[in-house]
This record gives structure tokens, sequence and C-alpha cells, in this order.
């Protein structure tokens, strides 16, 4: 395994990347973006909001997945048709196990987008696939830092920090996930049974 990174550490115990598919409903669809947006970001930056709102009060699994969902595609939506295409050829390229070449065109999506914190998303779940934890932290700090309610970064984090042994830090970053989307299945009792380890039985 590969040693991660000090820098990403204290970058995860200072904040304190994977999809949630639904495979028994559709996912409720967000507004359609319109087809010259100047700024993308702020114009998803109500309905992600609501949403996310939504999915912090919704306990229902199944529920929340629908609402976890329609995030992840508003978060998806780069406002670039060269990024939304470098981004597809990724993803086939994962598909077709070629991890390298899906790396490499995560690389130009960060460089051509740099504020676009889905591609940072995308190429820190590619560099997890390779088992390149170190890149995986780095662009988890940078998935964070543009957008701090990726509760799919969170986890990732959660579990790289779990795995190699930091459960302190793993404790806090499942902590957070929750806070944001506390329905994530599996992940309370995890987080319950992480809490006892590290912090002991409460008096």
């Amino acid at each position: 395994m590969s040693r991660i990174l000090p820098a990403a550490l204290v970058t995860a115990a200072a904040f304190v990347a994977p999809v949630f598919a639904d495979d028994a409903a559709p996912a409720p669809q967000p507004p359609a973006a319109g087809p010259a947006a100047a700024n993308p970001e702020a114009e998803r930056q109500g309905p992600l909001d609501e949403l996310l709102g939504r999915l912090a009060r919704t306990d229902d699994p199944r529920a929340a997945k629908r609402i976890a969902g329609a995030v992840q595609a508003l978060w998806l939506r780069s406002g670039s048709d060269t990024i939304d295409l470098l981004t597809a050829r990724a993803n086939e390229a994962q598909r077709a196990q070629k991890l390298d070449d899906a790396v490499k065109l995560m690389d130009e999506v960060v460089s051509l987008r740099p504020d676009f914190a889905e591609g940072w998303n995308r190429r820190a779940t590619l560099n997890f696939a390779a088992k390149d934890y170190d890149a995986a932290m780095a662009d988890i700090h940078q998935t964070l830092v543009r957008e701090p309610r990726h509760f799919g970064a969170w986890l990732a984090l959660g579990r790289i920090l779990s795995m190699s042994g930091f459960d302190k830090q793993a404790l806090a970053a499942f902590r957070k996930t929750l806070e944001i989307y506390p329905a994530v299945e599996g992940l309370k009792k995890e987080t319950d049974e992480l809490a006892l380890k590290v912090e002991g039985q409460p008096i």
C-alpha cells in the first residue's frame, strides 16, 4: 500500500471519490441546465442547496439515494462540452480497465477547469482504483476545497485513512459524511464501531 503523504494527513485533520447508485428507482431530476450558462457553478447553487438540505433531513436510505443521485448529477455539470467529452472518455477508459489513460484524460480536465470540483473527484476515484492513495488524497483535498459538502469525497477520505490505520482521522471523516448524508447505507454502524475503538465505551 502506498504511503499517505504527510501533507495530505494534515489536510485531512484540518478538514475534520464514489458513486451511490440506486438500482431500485430513478433519481429525481435537477432542473435542466441553460444552453449557455455564463456561470454554471452559480446557476446550480440554489438547486444544490435545496437537494443537500433534503438529503441531510432524509432518514430513508432509498429516498436518500435518489436525492444523492440528483446532487451528483448537478456536480457533474461542467458547463463545457470539452470537459464533458474528456470526462466521458475517461469513464470509457476506466470501464475498459485502462486506468492510466483515464487518469491522463482527467489530468486534462483539471488543467483546463481547475475550479470544477467533480473533475478532481473523478481523478481521485481513478487514483484510488489504481491504488495510488497519495494522489487520491491530494485530489480529495482539491475536491473539498471547492465543494466542502461532497459526501463522496469525505467518504473516500475516511476509507483511505481507515485502511492506512489513521482511525481517529477516519472517524472524523465518516462523521462529516453522515452530517451531509446521514442515510448512507451501513456507514452509521461502521462509524459507531470505529468510535468505540477510538474513543472507548461512553460512561
